[in-house]
């Protein structure tokens, strides 16, 4: 599980869905919620939960901004690879956001097909369902 602080900026809302949007080191994210708590709130700081498993890599061969406008993900994280620990079926790879330290558990042949190396600069992606809020720390 990776933890990232963030601050929100902006709630929209229809009906019982919510979509919040984040700033974390510089970055957008972005959730999906059906119930919100009354501290869930705009200027808030809060601490996000995401499952390694639910973050995907992408690497790039052109331009970053063109590559990610082709992609539904709401959350595309530019990232750089701290290390890479590959097992024989899965791969853990850490990331650095920031001051934060984000991992993405993929299958070890997608590390050898996007020949993935520490140092690379990668796109982190995350579906907006895939986030939650843990824990609501300044109102």
């Amino acid at each position: 599980m990776s933890y990232l602080l963030a601050t929100i900026e902006k709630i929209e809302s229809a009906e019982t869905l919510n979509i919040v949007t984040f700033v974390c080191a510089g970055q957008k994210l972005q959730m999906v919620s059906l119930e919100l708590d009354d501290t869930v709130a705009v200027g808030a700081t809060v601490k996000l939960a995401c499952k390694a498993t639910s973050v995907a890599l992408a690497k790039p061969t052109r331009e970053v901004e063109a590559f990610c406008s082709m992609l539904s993900y709401a959350n595309q994280l530019n990232v750089r690879i701290v290390s890479i620990d590959k097992g024989k079926l899965l791969s853990s790879v850490l990331l650095d956001l920031g001051e934060f330290t984000l991992e993405s558990i993929v299958s070890s042949t997608a590390i050898t097909r996007l020949a993935l190396q520490k140092e690379d600069e990668v796109v982190a992606l995350i579906k907006a369902n895939e986030l939650s809020i843990l824990e609501v720390l300044h109102a």
